[in-house]
């Protein structure tokens, strides 16, 4: 009997126990605490990606479904089958821009008729969300809400733009402060267990600080999640060996090291997902789908989160008919994403061709380990799986942050110094370790949880 599949592009993992037969899309409803066991290479793929790939979880026996997998039950057993990848066989077929937009308005708006209460939109001012603002119908439901990420967040890319967008539409519209989200690692782990690294945490406080000016009621969430990687703003390189195999994790540094932390090599779950695909790779706009698909376990939060909050959620770039239509379009079209720049430009909306004072700083990861006090890692409990010495790298990077560090951290945090600094070498330690802290945490929170079912 068949009883979950993989969806098309990842999204909506399910999860499950090879031995016990349990299956969820929670994690932790299929993790067996009392007889919990580390999954080496599980852990290693994890530490490197920042989240669980190739259908390895860092926990033995729990895997999870990737695209193109069913699972079934046969005389009260688990088996999973392989099915083919259909996907690969509507990749090229021409698409036409008019009939994009045309389906996404369809979509959009027959979603939106599906219930009567407001719009939630995460609106960064990046063309996905612009472009959620734009072909909503009714913009009287539209609460339109935006982060920045820079030291000033109101001078940040993402507020001015999606002030100015809100202006020109006529939507509600509100900037909400960020700074202290750390303190939600608990929380994310009860959604997420061992299965995503904390790099989300910062959506948890948004999210809070919106159900608390909205006094608690329900709103539908609309999101852009990955619309831009159908659009034409990923290019994902070559990839010759399941070594390279990382590039289509698109992690963006925001992960541990395995090999700093590990002496596994978790080459052998790998290899045999890389020789399955190895052919079609070759092909860039296959490239794209296998780098989100990859990714789409740690990408989900952008919906999953705020869902979890009260605020159900919904992308039309997880549907397969959508993403493929805009991925087929001309490559010239798609090139500096011109097929969306003209639909903008024509709608007064393509702000990147007016002159506007804003800055592209992101500081908001290092805006906040200057304002929360970090537990440090747990060095006794983790020194079973992972090595003390990068562990006590981490906690002292990440705990001692002294004046020559924040002189440091002010010059790479000003985008055109910061790019001078890399070219020369220099190196974001501090960030390195936050982000390897992040990684490792779910898994010092797995560790303490066995321990209590022991």
């Amino acid at each position: 009997m068949e009883v979950a599949k993989g969806n098309w592009v990842g999204y909506e993992t399910v999860f499950y126990h090879e031995k016990t037969g349990k299956f969820s899309q929670d994690i932790n409803e299929v993790i067996d605490y009392t007889n919990l066991e580390i999954d080496p290479e599980g852990l290693a793929a994890y530490l490197d990606f920042g989240y669980s790939v190739f259908g390895h979880t860092p926990v033995k026996y729990v895997r999870f479904l990737l695209p193109n997998q069913t699972l079934l039950l046969k005389d009260g057993k688990l088996e999973v089958r392989e099915e083919s990848d259909s996907t690969i066989q509507l990749i090229g077929k021409k698409s036409q821009e008019d009939d994009v937009f045309a389906k996404l308005h369809q979509s959009l708006n027959s979603w939106a008729s599906g219930f009567e209460e407001d719009i939630l939109i995460p609106t960064s001012g990046g063309f996905d969300s612009r472009l959620m603002n734009v072909l909503i119908d009714d913009k009287s439901r539209i609460h339109a809400y935006t982060y920045g990420t820079s030291f000033n967040q109101g001078l940040s890319r993402e507020s001015v733009y999606a002030g100015l967008l809100s202006e020109r539409l006529g939507t509600q519209w509100s900037r909400i402060p960020l700074g202290i989200f750390n303190v939600y690692m608990e929380q994310w782990y009860d959604q997420f267990g061992p299965a995503v690294g904390a790099s989300g945490t910062y959506h948890m406080e948004f999210y809070q600080k919106i159900k608390e000016k909205e006094n608690f009621k329900k709103l539908h969430l609309l999101s852009g999640i990955i619309g831009d990687a159908w659009a034409g703003a990923v290019h994902v390189p070559m990839i010759h060996s399941a070594q390279e195999y990382r590039t289509l994790g698109y992690t963006h540094g925001m992960s541990a090291n395995s090999k700093l932390a590990m002496d596994v090599d978790y080459l052998s779950i790998v290899e045999p997902v890389f020789d399955k695909q190895k052919d079609h790779l070759k092909d860039p706009d296959f490239r794209i789908i296998t780098a989100m698909r990859t990714k789409m376990m740690l990408l989900q939060y952008l919906i999953s989160v705020p869902s979890k909050m009260g605020f159900p959620g919904y992308s039309p770039f997880v549907e397969e008919e959508i993403a493929l239509a805009m991925l087929n379009l001309p490559k010239e079209r798609k090139e500096n994403r011109n097929w969306q720049r003209d639909f903008f430009r024509k709608n007064n909306l393509l702000f990147e061709e007016e002159k506007h004072k804003y800055t592209y700083q992101n500081s908001l990861n290092y805006y906040s380990l200057l304002h929360e006090d970090l537990a440090p890692l747990d060095v006794d409990l983790l020194k079973e799986h992972l090595k003390p010495a990068y562990l006590e790298w981490i906690n002292s990077k990440i705990q001692h942050i002294g004046k020559k560090e924040r002189v440091f951290q002010t010059l790479m945090h000003t985008p055109k110094v910061k790019g001078v600094l890399k070219l020369l070498g220099a190196k974001n330690e501090l960030l390195e370790a936050y982000f390897a802290y992040i990684t490792i945490k779910p898994i010092e929170i797995l560790l303490k949880k066995r321990e209590k079912h022991a």
